[in-house]
């Protein structure tokens, strides 16, 4: 059986690292990075590091309603704003992208009174909220950069964050390991620009060729290489860097994926090998870059299965199938503040399969359509393409696993979530070509009220695979890859 042991100590500076001593009782193995859009592959010999082996446990329960049972409660009062305006209708359209296929996934969008940002890797966009107008693009520090990463939103302060690759960002040994600071509130001044690299293997830095930017209470900005986390403070001094398990034994041992909650950061660890394909970890770390549990924990995945955090809401993942496997559900598995797996809920429900709508964006990162309010998840099941029976909102509670309510929606139509507060779920009736109701389901009891109808826009949207961002009555519709017909659609109240 492996064992781990942590120790915890600080330099002269100050930095604080977590460094591991690991063993294998299989003393060679190989180490593969998951496949880009390049295919890149990076593999190590000799590896001699293993995670140990915990977790936990916990069952959900079937839905307490039927899949087409319609709730009769007392209508709820109208819902105060922003989600209640009276009527949304595109306010403006952007092309779609026409550059370079491989590097025009989204990374991200940023939102300010004054400008809306739709990040890519062809580049950072600044387009006017009121026209759709280009006004720009951000900058790179330097000549021939291209950007890999992005903070998915803006501190309360409008500073955000941008990694960038110099040079050739299809060449094999692309390094996202530029980062910098953009203060948005200042003509999107670059504050400063850092070089972060991982530590090193074999004499050499490890860098890929995207990374993963977040900010954590303290508008400390985390960023994450193969092989660490590094802490940066607002003047970009460096707070803290945390190293994964690979790095004291010379191994390789690769930070997949990493989201931030308040004050504690989860990172997702991946090593090849096993019946499974992949195997995978999480790790959670405090404000500080401490590593609060003794070990990551093991997310045990289906032959040929995935692991991914969710980037908003509870510090959770989600564990999904093979493609293939229609038989085993997927599992929302939630976290408490120590980094121990708190409950484990299966996605299962008896309107019909839930749908997540998983969103690839720029450099392997998923996000799904799901909405938390308080201590509730809302998920969407059925088939939205079905004529006879409605798509259904599914409402679990995340304290005890159990399905509180299932309300349907609409027939042929594929929902997509707004947001959510403790009272109310809001959910876009989504249609490709028709005009979109917007529903208001109380959390209590699925009770819903049609608070808005968005008009139906001048062009085909596949609303499946879109992101939806919605903020204070402005509704933005981003093509996430080099799409056909568009790039990012705006709908808004009339004349506002």
């Amino acid at each position: 059986m492996p064992t781990t042991q942590q120790l915890n100590g600080a330099d002269a500076t100050g930095t604080t690292c977590a460094r591991r001593e690991t063993a294998l009782t299989t003393p060679t193995a190989w180490q593969q990075r998951p496949p880009t859009g390049r295919a890149r592959r990076i593999t190590a010999v000799a590896l001699t590091a293993a995670l140990l082996v915990t977790g936990g446990s916990g069952c959900g329960q079937d839905s307490t309603s039927s899949p087409t049972e319609k709730s009769t409660a007392a209508p709820q009062a109208a819902p105060k704003a922003p989600f209640a305006p009276a009527g949304l209708a595109q306010a403006w359209k952007t092309p779609p992208t026409s550059s370079d296929w491989l590097q025009s996934r989204l990374m991200a969008t940023w939102r300010t009174n004054t400008a809306y940002y739709i990040g890519r890797g062809t580049g950072v966009e600044i387009l006017d909220p009121a026209t759709g107008k280009l006004m720009g693009t951000v900058t790179p520090p330097e000549p021939d950069m291209h950007p890999c990463g992005m903070t998915e939103g803006l501190t309360a302060g409008g500073l955000g964050a941008i990694a960038w690759i110099k040079g050739n960002p299809h060449h094999y040994k692309a390094s996202c390991d530029r980062i910098s600071l953009i203060d948005t509130r200042n003509g999107n001044k670059i504050t400063w620009t850092k070089q972060i690299n991982g530590a090193p293997l074999d004499g050499k830095a490890v860098t890929d060729d995207t990374t993963r930017l977040a900010f954590i209470a303290g508008d400390v900005l985390t960023v994450m290489t193969p092989n660490t986390v590094v802490g940066l403070r607002p003047d970009g001094a460096e707070a803290w860097t945390w190293r994964n398990a690979g790095v004291p034994a010379n191994a390789y041992v690769l930070n997949w994926d990493m989201t931030t909650h308040h004050d504690r950061i989860m990172v997702m660890i991946g090593m090849q090998g096993g019946p499974e394909l992949w195997r995978y970890w999480v790790a959670t770390l405090d404000a500080t870059g401490r590593e609060v549990s003794a070990k990551p924990v093991p997310m045990p995945v289906p032959s040929g299965g995935r692991v991914r955090l969710v980037g908003a809401g509870p510090m959770a993942a989600i564990v999904l199938r093979e493609g293939f496997d229609k038989t085993t559900k997927p599992e929302l598995v939630l976290f408490a503040r120590d980094g121990s797996v708190a409950r484990r809920i299966p996605l299962a429900s008896s309107a019909g399969d839930i749908q997540l709508r998983e969103t690839s964006r720029l450099g392997r990162a998923s996000r799904f359509d799901i909405a938390f309010g308080g201590s509730t998840a809302y998920l969407v099941a059925g088939d939205s393409m079905s004529d006879t029976a409605p798509t259904q909102i599914v409402a679990l509670d995340l304290e005890t696993g159990a399905t509180k309510w299932t309300r349907p929606v609409d027939i042929i139509t594929t929902p997509r979530f707004l947001g959510a507060d403790p009272d109310n779920v809001y959910v876009l009736g989504g249609k490709a070509t028709k005009d979109m109701p917007v529903y208001a389901y109380a959390a209590k009891d699925g009770s819903r009220t049609q608070i808005s109808t968005v008009k139906s826009p001048d062009t085909l949207m596949p609303m499946s695979g879109l992101v939806i961002d919605y903020s204070a009555g402005n509704l933005a519709v981003v093509e996430p890859g080099r799409g056909l017909l568009f790039g990012a659609v705006m709908f808004r109240v009339p004349g506002s």
